[in-house]
């Protein structure tokens, strides 16, 4: 169980940033860019995202895909075909953005939707983190088979940043089952990760009689795996995968450790978005286009442009050094003014359509990253037409807000439950979308403006042009009301550039990589984003080195990454630091863990941990037991109450 956590690279801590926590803001945005810049340069020997294996094997995900919409006989329509991208936490997130963009172009182009996305614990999880959903490979294979019912091709991508997902684990044995009952059965089955083969997850799964590195080598294919295990046999210059083999992919490039350890929110995330993007758009031009570009050309042509854009972003350093300061200053401010909520500070985005999705994804991740509260960070989705919050989103649930406040995320949430309790310590982030703006920000800016409060507001424009543009395909100005859209976004900048405190710019090659599909746009979003709340909670005291030290435990990888950061840092064995996880746990006031306690499945842990009172804090709390400096739960959790920062 230890030793994966200790020798998988997406687990590995990365040498550029082992100093995050101790850099000024614009050394912690150099720091971040470094560790993007590896998406593209590579890691260390192994293969990365612009070798030739890659560009190979995504080329050969793309053709069997394509295949599938073919017979001997008859072409096959979309909407006999079922792609489903599918994952846990940010994957599932990613999952959920991905299969609505390409929905949304192949509508475009007449055809029907074919895309579907499935995350552990259903739509719930893409805010809160659902205990044990990660873990849940029954419930896994039956949403599976209920979303593939009645379809006459099926692809599917299991995303799962550290092979480590048991949930995916679930559906692509259940794929590969169907696959070796059937071997003419139409059914492409990819899994997409970034460590080696031999470095999926090797712990048998609780309630399973295998592990997920025994699916993902199952999956591995000579020719058609990225990264494979050393000892695998390589595959023959003059052959190529046949019948089931060749429908079966393990997208797996090293990008590199994260820059803060085992959050693949940030580099997984992004690598996850670049390689299906080009992916599936590579197909729907290839297919749908009836374009002659060969399949390998697109692929490497594409992810070229991702790297532009990556630059294009990072450019803009020291600018976006100075909203990590500020967004730091607001959250530092939490711990400052401690009890009083209205002395708090917090950290607002405020997006229109798919970039308020990745503002308030960003901000609920930062709860199980850095142990944070649901209201320090908030993301809100404007209205678009007569459509607000979820409704906006489309997501398969619907409406989600009568959960709870933490899935209020409509731009009349932010007015009704957000704005009148604005201070002067928050910081609000504007974000606008050059080839789309948005009108409604010019009213809440003008409402926060008028209130008594004066937070901070950054206004930050993603592609600083108003004309979408795609290096796929012609996105003709008059579809797309470039004059209006012009007219408006100089009317909406030059309102809002008096009233707020910084601007961020940033200047893109392209923003759109098919219609409606803005996926440039997106992830130089998603750069910012997670460059602000990191670099925030790194302020906040919520790192040490490059480690997550308040990360909250949700599942079985959760929970040895405990362990191993315990073990890490006090400098004890693998057993000592699970004995003070167990008593930080259970509030165990000896190192004598009772019987029951260490004969209990991780479930049982995790169930417990998850009742907890928030903020449980199992992390700090054990850290500091495990220091010998302090002999029971109560006198650990005295010390961080006074003194938040470990």
């Amino acid at each position: 169980s230890f030793s994966h956590l200790m020798t998988s690279v997406t687990e590995t801590s990365n040498e550029l940033t082992n100093d995050l926590d101790v850099v000024s803001p614009i050394g912690i945005v150099r720091l971040l860019r470094q560790c993007d810049a590896q998406l593209f340069a590579g890691w260390r020997e192994h293969p990365g995202m612009f070798d030739a294996i890659t560009i190979s094997v995504l080329s050969s995900f793309v053709s069997a895909c394509k295949e599938l919409f073919t017979t001997e006989a008859e072409e096959i329509s979309t909407k006999d075909v079922k792609i489903v991208l599918s994952g846990a936490g940010t994957s599932g997130r990613l999952a959920f953005l991905l299969a609505g963009s390409f929905n949304k172009a192949l509508e475009e182009q007449g055809h029907s939707p074919c895309f579907s996305y499935l995350i552990a614990g259903g739509d719930k999880a893409l805010i809160v983190g659902i205990e044990g959903a990660e873990d849940d490979v029954e419930g896994a294979a039956v949403e599976l088979k209920n979303t593939i019912h009645g379809a006459r091709a099926v692809a599917y991508v299991g995303i799962t940043c550290g092979l480590s997902a048991p949930y995916v684990a679930s559906q692509l044995a259940y794929l590969l089952d169907a696959q070796e009952r059937d071997s003419h059965a139409r059914i492409v089955v990819a899994a997409l990760g970034f460590n080696p083969v031999h470095l999926a997850r090797g712990v048998r799964v609780e309630g399973w009689d295998r592990s997920v590195r025994d699916v993902i080598e199952r999956t591995a294919t000579p020719g058609h795996t990225i990264s494979p295990d050393p000892k695998a046999p390589l595959p023959s210059s003059s052959s190529s995968p046949q019948g089931v083999a060749a429908r079966r992919f393990v997208i797996n490039p090293i990008v590199g450790p994260e820059p803060l350890t085992g959050s693949s929110r940030m580099k997984g995330g992004s690598a996850t978005k670049i390689l299906l993007e080009t992916a599936f758009a590579t197909l729907i031009h290839n297919i749908m286009q009836k374009k002659d570009e060969s399949i390998p050309s697109i692929v490497t042509r594409l992810l070229q442009h991702y790297e532009s854009i990556s630059r294009a972003t990072y450019m803009q350093a020291e600018v976006l050094a100075q909203l990590v300061n500020r967004a730091g200053t607001s959250l530092k401010a939490g711990i400052t003014h401690g009890a009083n909520q209205e002395e708090r500070g917090h950290v607002y985005y405020l997006a229109a359509d798919t970039l308020g999705l990745l503002g308030f994804v960003d901000a609920s991740e930062t709860v199980p990253t850095f142990g944070a509260a649901l209201t320090e960070m908030r993301g809100f989705v404007m209205d678009s037409g007569d459509r607000s919050g979820w409704h906006v989103l489309g997501n398969r649930e619907g409406d989600l807000s009568a959960l709870g406040p933490a899935y209020h995320i409509a731009q009349g949430d932010f007015v009704n439950e957000y704005l009148p309790h604005l201070n002067d310590h928050d910081t609000v982030i504007a974000i606008l979308e050059g080839a789309r703006p948005h009108p409604h920000l010019v009213t809440l800016v003008d409402l926060i403006r008028k209130g008594k409060a004066h937070p901070f507001i950054a206004l930050v424009t993603v592609g600083d042009t108003p004309a979408p543009s795609s290096p796929l395909v012609s996105l003709p100005s008059n579809n797309n009301n470039h004059d209006g859209d012009s007219s408006l976004l100089k009317q909406i900048r030059d309102h809002l550039t008096p009233l707020v405190d910084a601007t961020l710019t940033v200047s893109l090659p392209y923003t759109h990589l098919l219609p409606h599909v803005p996926a440039f746009t997106e992830l130089s979003l998603k750069y910012i984003l997670n460059t602000i709340s990191t670099g925030a909670f790194v302020q906040q005291g919520k790192v040490f080195q490059n480690r997550m030290i308040d990360l909250g435990i949700t599942n079985n990888k959760l929970y040895y990454r405990a362990i191993n950061i315990i073990s890490t840092f006090a400098k004890v064995d693998a057993d000592r630091a699970q004995t003070c996880v167990l008593r930080a746990i259970y509030d165990l006031d000896t190192d004598t863990i009772p019987d029951g306690v260490l004969s209990s499945q991780v479930s049982e842990h995790l169930r417990v941990a998850h009742a907890k009172p928030p903020p449980p804090r199992i992390v700090p709390i054990a850290l500091l037991l495990a220091s010998g400096r302090y002999r029971t739960v109560a006198e650990a959790q005295n010390a961080l109450r006074s003194e938040p920062i470990v």
